[in-house]
C-alpha cells in the first residue's frame, strides 16, 4: 500500500536522489565545479523536507569525494510539478534529473541535452491512467469541462498532448494540481474531482485502499519515458565524459552494490533522439 504519512521517505526518493548524486561522484575530473543539484520529479512521493536529510548525507560524502568544502554543494528535490518547472527555470543547474513532463516543456527552452535515463526494477517507462467513479465519466473524451486532478496536471499541455492523445480540446480541462497522488483518488472519492491522473503504483495499490473501492480506470496513456539525466549550459562540454562515467556503472566494482540497494537494474546511455517521441507529442 502507498504510504504519506509524514517522515515515511518511499524508496523512489532515496534512488533518485543516491543515484544522481553517485554518479556525479563518479565523474569528479569532468564535474569538480558542480555546486548544485536538481531533482525535479513531478508525482514521485514525499516532500522536500523529507528528501532532505537523504540529500545531505549524499552531498557531504559527494563533497569528500570532490574535495570541495563541507556544505560548499546544494541540493534541492522537488516533486511539486508547479514548483519544479519554476526551479528548473531559474536555477538552471549544469545536471538535473528530470521527468518527463518537466523535460518536454523545458527542453528547448533551456537547451536541456539528455545523456543517460533510469532504469528502475527492470522499467524504464511509466504508465499513467485517468481514474472515475464506477459511475461517473467513462470515456476520455469525456472529460472535457470536467475537474482532472493530480499530481503531473500542473502543464496542459503535457496532460492533452501526452497523456490524453488529444483526445480533448486545449483549455477544456479543469485542472487540479496536487502534491500527493492519495489526494487525487480521494478528490474523486469524494466528489471534489470527476477524474484523477495516477501513476501505475497507484493503480496496482488500488485494490488496498477503501477510498477506492468505487473507482475504475477508464483510460491508460501511451508510456512516457522514465526520468532522464540533462545536462544545460557549462554542462554539455562534459556530456561525453558524464555518460561514458555513467554506461555500465552497474556492472563495475564501484557501482555494483549501490544500484542493487537501489533496485537500480541500469543507468542506460541515453541521447535526445530515446525522447523524441515524447517531445513529438508535447508540440504538436
Amino acid at each position: 500500500m502507498i504510504r504519506e504519512k509524514d517522515g515515511i521517505l518511499k524508496p523512489r526518493i532515496a534512488l533518485a536522489v543516491f543515484a544522481l548524486a553517485a554518479l556525479v561522484g563518479l565523474v569528479r575530473p569532468a564535474l569538480a565545479a558542480v555546486d548544485e543539484l536538481l531533482l525535479c520529479l513531478p508525482g514521485f512521493p514525499g516532500t522536500p523536507a523529507q528528501a532532505q536529510p537523504y540529500i545531505d548525507k549524499m552531498l557531504r560524502h559527494l563533497e569528500q569525494k570532490l574535495g570541495k568544502p563541507v556544505g560548499s554543494i546544494s541540493g534541492v528535490y522537488l516533486s511539486d510539478g508547479v514548483e519544479a518547472d519554476k526551479a528548473i527555470k531559474a536555477k538552471r543547474p549544469s545536471v538535473a534529473l528530470v521527468g518527463p513532463s518537466i523535460l518536454a516543456a523545458n527542453h528547448k527552452a533551456l537547451g536541456m541535452k539528455v545523456i543517460a535515463k533510469l532504469e528502475v526494477a527492470g522499467r524504464s517507462q511509466e504508465v499513467y491512467s485517468i481514474v472515475a467513479k464506477k459511475d461517473g465519466v467513462s470515456t476520455v473524451e469525456g472529460l472535457a469541462e470536467k475537474r482532472l486532478s493530480g499530481v503531473v496536471v500542473n502543464d496542459e499541455k503535457f496532460v492533452v498532448n501526452v497523456l490524453l492523445d488529444r483526445k480533448v480540446p486545449m483549455g477544456s480541462l479543469k485542472l487540479m494540481p496536487q502534491k500527493r497522488p492519495l489526494k487525487s483518488l480521494r478528490d474523486v472519492a469524494r466528489g471534489e474531482a470527476d477524474a484523477a491522473v495516477v501513476d501505475q503504483s497507484v493503480v496496482n495499490s488500488m485494490k488496498e485502499l477503501p477510498e477506492a473501492a468505487d473507482l475504475t480506470v477508464i483510460y491508460t496513456a501511451k508510456a512516457v519515458p522514465a526520468p532522464a539525466v540533462v545536462v544545460m549550459g557549462g554542462g554539455a562540454a562534459d556530456a561525453g565524459a558524464l555518460s561514458k562515467a555513467l554506461v555500465g556503472m552497474c556492472g563495475r566494482p564501484d557501482g555494483a552494490e549501490l544500484c542493487k540497494t537501489l533496485t537500480l537494474t541500469a543507468i542506460t546511455a541515453a541521447s535526445d533522439e530515446d525522447y523524441k517521441d515524447l517531445l513529438t507529442r508535447y508540440g504538436r
